[in-house]
């Protein structure tokens, strides 16, 4: 992933870009392998949590850790193709968050379904939502990251971000990119995954139903953060 990004982004932005990977207590080679190629690419840097935090956590420090203008987060599990990123960036210019969402999502039917509740439940809480939420393929305006201050440590982190940056009159567009059976890696929350069935601990749900029950506190108390 990381060497793909690299192909891309010279192609698109040229010299001027970093790749920061977040280690969220991998049990992997991830941290041996991102520091291998941090040594023949400075503009690659690893950061490592000393345990699993949460992928909320994840995103908020590599979004902590960036020093561009603009700052683009995924998944390293292949199921995005980065040649689409050029697709993203080039909608920049209309928006400070360009949002995709998956067309013709690959993933077990019973994920899905989680999704639909998901993504019903934070309509209903907020009158207003956004479509595929947790779609993991994001490119923000760094500099909303200077009034925007996400708490969210678990997937509700998508749509804090994004609720909070067109509450304060920010512009948000969404487009459709690609999506593939995934590659490499499991889903931390999830218990089995086979086929059709997506087995979620319950102390995954029962987590993200706290923290955006927290948020709605939070948006309805004015608290921008």
């Amino acid at each position: 992933m990381v060497s793909r990004a690299r192909e891309v982004l010279n192609r698109i932005v040229g010299a001027n870009w970093e790749v920061i990977v977040v280690d969220d207590g991998s049990t992997d080679s991830t941290a041996s392998i991102a520091r291998s190629l941090s040594k023949n690419d400075p503009r690659i840097s690893l950061v490592s949590h000393k345990g699993n935090l949460g992928f909320g956590r994840a995103v908020r420090t590599g979004i902590e850790q960036s020093t561009k203008e603009w700052i683009f987060y995924t998944d390293c599990d292949g199921q995005f193709d980065l040649e689409e990123l050029e697709l993203v960036w080039a909608r920049r210019k209309e928006a400070d968050i360009v949002s995709a969402f998956r067309r013709g999502r690959r993933d077990p039917g019973m994920r899905l379904g989680y999704s639909l509740l998901w993504t019903t439940l934070t309509l209903m809480l907020f009158l207003r939502g956004f479509k595929d939420v947790d779609s993991s393929f994001k490119l923000y305006r760094a500099s909303i990251f200077k009034f925007i201050k996400p708490v969210s440590t678990c997937g509700v982190i998508d749509f804090e971000i994004l609720t909070l940056a067109r509450d304060m009159g920010y512009r948000v567009i969404q487009i459709p990119v690609s999506h593939y059976n995934r590659r490499a890696g499991t889903v931390s929350f999830e218990s089995v995954r086979s086929g059709f069935i997506a087995l979620v601990r319950f102390s995954a749900i029962h987590e993200m139903f706290r923290q955006l029950i927290a948020f709605r506190i939070r948006s309805w108390r004015g608290i921008k953060r």
